[in-house]
């Protein structure tokens, strides 16, 4: 009684500013609702700058639909394979479209499905020739990146120790640079360097510069070569099972969306520095056949042991990224990693099929430790892993799956199916089923846990809109696992619940309110031994959005965790957020004042900031305290943009923030960054 009444109040402050006015296409919501809607997903070290970087391009160059190929509508991240075909297909038979309101009547394009993708086209002339080579570069764009951030007050890791010995050999600022040409689709070069905090720059380890580069080529030949790259790149395939790098969308809001786009080779001009290939690949077009191949060889950081009497083997891979410790410098690059893989696709009027095969080689045997969670896992020093997909839509309903097996002769399924049986409703279904002995190191597919083993599950959705001005989303997910994981002491199942209602009342006043349930089994201490226990994390939040004008924006949240394991704990968070842009200089500011107390980092509450362009923060609210940031972007000129960020959190019950070599002596942590970028 006492949380319903808590709601209440909570509600009606809400509530009690609220005015309403008219609606148009915000692209920075759609950015981030997309992000916000992914955080359950997006899990530690994951990079999701990929898709923040195509829409962030898109929102400031929209896409003209008229002229567009299959590679730049993959980049909206709304359409799938045979959407796109169907789309391609119109404009062929019908010419060019004129209007959002045109694409209604192609199968499978509904108002919902339009209203996210107008923000980033456009309709323009139709292209009749395409453009030549050395049209295309003169015309090509050069975009230089330069961004540094830190943290103000030094953690232990920068401080001498009672032996005067610093832990981390460099400071605790990060440094990056990039640098990209790209010549429409024709050609792209590409240039990234990166130092984290913590590690040395220009001395130390690094006495050559910074302690992460990557770096690209790649070129279209002609209409039967799409491209040949050189250096860096990512390889997605399928429904990832066998081959998916860089971010993997899975449950999210946006429940119609469970079947994977985007396939394909692409540079990669991330700063993750372990999921991507570094080699050559190209992909040959002839007709409705696409045929990718790959081959990649990489040194990857890897806990490695060696001995007298036994050769060298590895442990573990580190995936972290960071080199600042003695023990981080000695895994950096110390197992090879070789890669080669082909894909091939074939599509027809409604059916787009496909097979993938990959083949994984290390220098040396990966032998994880005896524990009884790693008993199926991969060992080894080779793995090849095949897999047939398959992408049908016709009409309202769309079908995909994808099967797959490994050396280990472990099988993997994945089948879905998605209906919009009209605007006002429409409905999702997506089985999936792992063996535990299946290994794919690069797998990236709809998972609860962390990789493509040992889980079987059902997810249901539906979107709706019963009436004018109001969407319901919801899902409910069902899934076990029959052998043990590195959370949970035996065999283990859980469910999840989502519910979110937004309501769209004019083009300048909305708000949600969404609920979360999820309950699985993890391993707990009792009586001096593990066991499962059933974890439960209850949300529910109510946001509203409001813009007096169109240069001002208000975003009110209240949101409530409730934690559910031996203990019961509570976690409230409320947010004020404020965006403008000045009439008279071209400014663009944003900021934020948060309030939270949770009982524990059990009960944390994730909130996406505004951040640096191709950027995101999202930061956990954890203990007592209050959270402010103020994000400025400021139009030097038409070539030259800046931003800067400054945020701070500070803690009303601690003296100490994090621990080892993180750890911060006070109750106050502030962050600076800036950012330019040069256009030419």
């Amino acid at each position: 009684m006492r949380e319903l009444s808590l709601y209440i109040i909570l509600l009606i402050l809400g509530i009690c500013p609220i005015i309403s006015t008219a609606q148009e296409a915000d692209t920075e919501k759609i950015i981030e609702s997309i992000i916000e809607g992914h955080l359950a997903n997006i899990k530690a070290g994951t990079d999701v700058g990929l898709i923040i970087e195509d829409l962030e391009e898109l929102a400031e160059n929209p896409l003209n639909i008229n002229s567009a190929n299959e590679t730049q509508l993959s980049k909206l991240y709304i359409l799938n394979d045979i959407q796109i075909l169907k789309l391609l297909d119109y404009l062929k038979e019908f010419g060019a479209a004129y209007s959002i309101f045109e694409l209604n009547t192609i199968d499978g394009f509904s108002s919902d499905l339009l209203s996210k993708i107008e923000p980033f086209i456009w309709f323009g002339p139709t292209e009749q020739q395409p453009a030549k080579f050395s049209d295309a570069l003169k015309y090509g764009r050069h975009q230089l990146l330069l961004r540094g951030l830190g943290t103000v007050q030094k953690a232990h890791g920068y401080l001498p120790k009672d032996d005067e010995t610093i832990p981390y050999e460099g400071n605790q600022y990060r440094y990056y640079t990039r640098y990209r040409f790209e010549a429409r689709d024709k050609f792209s070069l590409g240039f990234t360097a990166e130092k984290d905090p913590g590690e040395s720059f220009f001395k130390g380890s690094n006495k050559n510069g910074f302690d992460y580069y990557s770096g690209h080529v790649s070129i279209k030949i002609n209409s039967n070569i799409e491209n040949v790259t050189v250096g860096d790149f990512i390889v997605r395939s399928g429904q990832g099972l066998v081959l998916w790098q860089e971010y993997s969308m899975g449950k999210s809001m946006d429940v119609l969306n469970i079947s994977k786009t985007n396939r394909g080779i692409r540079p990669f001009t991330s700063v993750e520095e372990n999921m991507f290939f570094r080699g050559v690949a190209t992909t040959f077009k002839f007709g409705n056949a696409r045929l990718c191949m790959f081959y990649s060889q990489k040194n990857s950081d890897g806990n490695v042991v060696t001995g007298d009497t036994i050769n060298s083997f590895f442990t573990s891979l580190q995936t972290s990224g960071y080199h600042r410790t003695q023990s981080e410098i000695a895994d950096k690059n110390t197992v090879q990693d070789r890669n080669v893989g082909a894909i091939f696709t074939y599509s027809f009027n409604y059916l787009k099929i496909g097979t993938t095969i990959s083949y994984q080689k290390f220098n040396m045997p990966f032998i994880r430790s005896s524990q009884l969670y790693n008993q199926y896992r991969f060992s080894g020093t080779e793995n090849l892993t095949g897999g047939v997909d398959y992408l049908f839509s016709k009409g309202k309903y769309q079908l995909f799956g994808e099967a797959a097996i490994s050396k280990s002769k472990g099988k993997a399924v994945i089948q879905g199916a998605v209906a919009r049986l009209n605007d006002q409703l429409s409905f999702s279904l997506l089985f999936r089923h792992f063996d535990k002995n299946y290994h794919a190191y690069w797998s990236n597919t709809f998972t609860e846990g962390s990789a493509a083993n040992n889980e079987t599950g059902m997810f249901f959705g539906t979107k709706i809109f019963p009436v004018k001005f109001v969407a319901i989303s919801a899902y409910s997910d069902f899934y076990n696992s029959k052998w043990i994981n590195y959370s949970t002491a035996g065999p283990s199942k859980g469910w999840d619940i989502f519910v979110q209602a937004n309501f769209i009342f004019s083009q300048n006043f909305e708000f949600y309110i969404r609920y979360k349930n999820e309950e699985k089994e993890q391993k707990f201490t009792q009586n001096e031994r593990f066991i499962n226990l059933p974890e439960r994390l209850q949300k529910a939040r109510f946001h509203i959005q409001y813009k007096p004008s169109d240069r001002i924006t208000f975003k009110t949240r209240f949101e409530h965790a409730l934690y559910k394991g031996i203990e019961k704990e509570n976690g409230f968070v409320v947010f004020q957020d404020i965006q403008f842009a000045t009439n008279k200089i071209p400014l663009n500011v944003s900021g934020r004042l948060a309030w939270f107390s949770t009982d524990s980092y059990n009960s944390r509450i994730y909130a996406y900031e505004n951040d640096l362009l191709y950027t995101f923060s999202i930061p956990a609210y954890y203990g007592k305290g209050f959270r402010t940031y103020l994000n400025l972007k400021y139009r030097i000129n038409t070539n030259l943009d800046f931003w800067f960020k400054i945020a701070n959190t500070l803690w009303n019950d601690r003296k100490i923030i994090s621990s080892g070599n993180n750890e911060i002596a006070g109750n106050n942590k502030t962050e600076l960054k800036f950012q330019l970028r040069l256009k030419i």
